[in-house]
């Protein structure tokens, strides 16, 4: 072989050594973060000649152990259990998971790879190491911190980890839309991220929104954000002593929750304004005083309060249509009272106290009936007590209807007979005015006239020289008048 073949045959070896080496080559990165319990994952990428390779053996190890072989006797007993292959090596990829990380998990590890058991390569120059970390990273949380009622919340929680094959859990305090989604960042970190959706409630308010996440090996982190709402008042209601007496002062105060605070009007129950601030004062208060309400105000809203109206104590009133009444020989008496609280009702006949016989409660009216043998009495007293005073009223006792009954019969007899009385006196009247200008009778004569002797006379008829007068009404016995008529007898002048 001359020079010149030698030359080609020179250039044509360091070529393919040249071309060989070049083949082999990883992509790791230099350094790796693991949270000391959790895992991670060293990724790694490599390359090796374009040849026809049937089976692959992937080994990783530090300077003079082995911490990962498929075949598991042929890795140290440190790391049996707790390193795997993830990657499929047919595809080049030759990541790491490393499990329950402790503190001498540090490395430097390098790849090796073995193709059909000839090929083989191992990468030192590609050194990995792993910084641990004993707490996880802090967590990103974002939220929209102050919202109205019913609006839309978008709660974010990211962290970044180095274990992709067992992301984060994460958990929220509220209810709501979960999203989950996860990104790779570099040298081997990944980031995790939740996002909670839902609709603000004013039970929201001042509240932490809390996101807890748990690493793969049991760790936990947890942070927190206190949302804002703001609402229109809600569970306005008016706080007053609801028994007071008449004449004196209420004092009422009106209450809601609402954000921002409420301001505070009054107003009378047909709408008018009273008053604003939170307190109102009614002074001299009676039983006659309207319904108020209040009303809480802030932008959000208004919202009114129910009506409400004082329970006014007074002392009793007796209605002046209580009275006393008679039907069907029945008399009783009824006394109506006003009061609060309701009123004990007596009545007093003459000098005893008697009991009601009914007595009947609708509200402030009490009414209490008597029913009895008032006798004689014309009047009965009603009286009324209550723990703020007391009242009576004086009633008259009408007749018995029988006794009246009677009366009446009595009156009407006397009233017929005064009646019968002025008709006769005025018929004689009327009688004697008619016969004033006649001869008087002849018995008139004959009384006054005729001597003490017996007289003698002749039968003779008595001339009528006046006109006939009918006195039927009074004088009925028509025979006085034949007797008068005719010769007077004897017997009658001794009897004269």
């Amino acid at each position: 072989m001359d020079a010149l073949q030698w030359l080609v045959f020179f250039i044509c070896i360091c070529f393919k050594a040249t071309q060989t080496e070049s083949s082999w080559t990883v992509d790791v990165p230099s350094s790796v973060e693991g949270l000391l319990g959790s895992c991670v994952v060293i990724p790694c990428t490599y390359n090796y000649p374009d040849i026809t390779v049937h089976t692959f053996t992937g080994i990783w190890r530090s300077d003079d152990r082995v911490i990962y072989h498929p075949t598991q006797s042929n890795t140290v007993e440190k790391y049996r259990g707790r390193t795997k292959i993830l990657g499929d090596l047919s595809k080049k990829n030759c990541s790491l998971m490393i499990e329950n990380l402790q503190q001498s998990d540090g490395g430097p590890f390098f790849f090796r790879i073995e193709l059909d058991g000839t090929n083989m390569f191992s990468y030192f120059s590609n050194k990995v190491s792993i910084s641990m970390i004993g707490e996880p990273n802090p967590t990103d949380f974002f939220v929209q911190e102050e919202v109205k009622e019913g609006q839309t919340v978008s709660a974010f929680c990211s962290v970044s980890h180095s274990c992709p094959t067992y992301p984060p859990d994460f958990h929220w305090s509220h209810s709501g839309e979960q999203h989950f989604q996860t990104q790779k960042l570099q040298n081997g970190q990944w980031k995790a991220t939740s996002t909670l959706t839902f609709h603000s409630d004013r039970t929201d308010h001042n509240k932490p929104l809390q996101c807890r996440v748990t690493y793969h090996g049991g760790k936990q982190q947890e942070t927190s954000k206190t949302i804002k709402v703001k609402y229109a008042p809600v569970n306005v209601k008016v706080e007053y002593q609801s028994d007071v007496n008449e004449g004196e002062t209420a004092h009422l105060k009106c209450s809601s929750d609402a954000n921002p605070v409420s301001s505070y009007e009054w107003h009378s129950e047909t709408g008018a304004l009273l008053n604003k601030g939170q307190t109102y004062t009614m002074s001299n208060v009676s039983r006659h005083s309207e319904a108020v309400y209040c009303t809480a105000v802030n932008e959000e809203g208004r919202v009114r309060s129910s009506t409400v109206k004082l329970n006014v104590l007074y002392a009793p009133v007796i209605e002046t249509y209580s009275k006393c009444s008679s039907y069907d020989g029945i008399v009783k008496c009824d006394c109506i009272v006003q009061s609060k609280p309701p009123s004990m009702v007596h009545f007093v006949l003459g000098d005893r106290v008697l009991q009601s016989s009914k007595v009947e409660k609708n509200g402030s009216v009490t009414t209490g009936t008597l029913q009895t043998d008032f006798g004689s009495f014309k009047f009965v007293h009603c009286l009324a007590n209550n723990t703020l005073g007391n009242a009576n009223l004086t009633l008259s006792v009408p007749a018995n209807d029988n006794m009246q009954n009677i009366f009446i019969a009595s009156g009407a007899g006397v009233i017929f007979l005064i009646i019968l009385i002025a008709i006769g006196v005025g018929t004689v009247k009327r009688c004697r005015g008619q016969s004033d200008g006649t001869p008087k009778s002849d018995l008139s004569t004959m009384r006054s006239d005729r001597p003490a002797e017996p007289p003698r006379y002749a039968q003779t008829k008595r001339k009528e020289n006046y006109e006939d007068v009918h006195c039927n009404d009074i004088y009925t016995n028509d025979s006085v008048y034949g007797n008068m008529e005719t010769d007077w007898d004897e017997s009658v002048y001794a009897n004269m």
